[in-house]
């Protein structure tokens, strides 16, 4: 199924390709990479590239250390090994990657190259394009499978999380949760180390006013408003699961904040259907929040794509010109934050349908659901042991 899966992504490529009347492809980056080969690798400073020609099998430059690695992948392609970076003359990726290039006139090139390697590559015409990222919005039946399935285990994590916090309870007890993910999908054989990434973690009131800040391990998480977070990609897929919560009953300002937030969220749902712009979608959100007075507390986007990326096209923004297909899978995430006080934002994986949209992450949220009421005596000693041993 998968090898079916493969062929028919490259097939769909080589359609744009003679479309945009070019010979040939190039495509360098990891996630890219993997999502036309299923080769899973970790480049460094050693660059991959997947040569797509119009007709006729792809070809990958890899390094020699990776070329016995790439041989057992399951399509059908041309290896051609270079010796290391950096290399003498005819030994390198540049000189070999260009010699291939040569029988080619017109060739596009992924946008998201990095520049040292763009500015290597010499060929007769080199056109700057996003088929892959543009192909990749749209999830097929498989994907879609994996995506449930990551998004089944933030649900699930999300609800650990909330069964195992307490007034006074550390940012690194939350961290260590993802811990116990990773060991459930090493138990059940569903877990490869390289395109899986776990991160489980609660930012404490007033930390949560900024959403990208690195909480203290020791810091501990007190009334709120706090904000936890599953951030996952398993097996490739990702997903994502975010609710601030409570540990204490909220103020009433705290509550008005908590529900702009919430109607902010259903502004954007009640949009959510394939044809729609996506700035329209985050004009929805972002609109009702400043007529709510709150413009100065708008730090990002409404939402952005989820596939092998946690962050992807398309993006849910003022400005953006991505327009909702069915079968997209994308975060619906407004914030409200407020210095001194803390951040307010749940965030979902969601699904785009023909007509609406359907939640893949379906964890409580509502204010009564997110106010945690419990002593938690297990928890508290498994942290003070967690604490203890870290020295913390």
């Amino acid at each position: 199924m998968l090898k079916n899966e493969l062929e028919q992504r490259i097939r769909l490529l080589q359609e744009k390709i003679e479309k945009h009347s070019m010979e040939a492809y190039i495509v360098t980056a990891e996630e890219d990479i993997w999502y036309l080969t299923g080769i899973t690798y970790r480049p460094e400073e050693r660059p991959f590239f997947i040569v797509v020609s119009a007709k006729g099998k792809p070809i990958l430059v890899v390094p020699k250390l990776e070329e016995a690695h790439v041989q057992k992948g399951i399509i059908d392609c041309e290896i051609i090994a270079y010796w290391e970076y950096p290399s003498p003359p005819d030994k390198n990726w540049y000189d070999i990657l260009n010699g291939i290039l040569e029988r080619f006139n017109r060739i596009g090139i992924e946008v998201n190259v990095k520049s040292d390697v763009f500015l290597n590559i010499e060929a007769k015409e080199l056109v700057p394009a996003g088929f892959v990222a543009e192909q990749r919005q749209v999830k097929s039946p498989l994907e879609l499978k994996m995506i449930r399935s990551s998004a089944k285990i933030c649900d699930e994590t999300m609800r650990t999380l909330f069964n195992s916090v307490y007034p006074g309870v550390s940012v690194i007890e939350t961290f260590a949760i993802s811990k116990n993910v990773q060991n459930g999908l090493i138990r059940a054989g569903n877990f490869d180390p390289i395109t899986t990434t776990l991160l489980t973690v609660a930012w404490p009131a007033p930390l949560s006013a900024m959403p990208h800040s690195i909480p203290g391990l020791n810091d501990r998480l007190e009334q709120g408003p706090n904000l936890a977070m599953c951030y996952f990609r398993i097996n490739g897929y990702a997903s994502e699961c975010e609710r601030t919560f409570f540990l204490k009953p909220p103020s009433r300002d705290e509550q008005e904040l908590f529900q702009h937030m919430m109607n902010a969220r259903d502004k954007a749902l009640s949009k959510l259907k394939a044809g729609v712009r996506a700035a329209d979608i985050d004009a929805e959100a972002r609109e009702y929040l400043i007529s709510k007075g709150l413009e100065e507390k708008l730090l990002h986007r409404t939402g952005h794509g989820i596939g092998l990326g946690n962050h992807e096209q398309p993006y849910i923004a003022e400005g953006s010109q991505d327009i909702l297909q069915e079968n997209m899978v994308i975060s619906i995430e407004p914030g409200i934050y407020v210095e001194g006080l803390g951040g307010f934002r749940h965030s979902d994986t969601v699904l785009i349908t023909k007509d609406g949209y359907e939640l893949l992450t379906g964890f409580p949220r509502n204010i009564e659901d997110v106010t945690i009421n419990k002593s938690n005596w297990g928890s508290r000693i498994k942290g003070s042991i967690i604490r203890k041993y870290l020295k913390l």
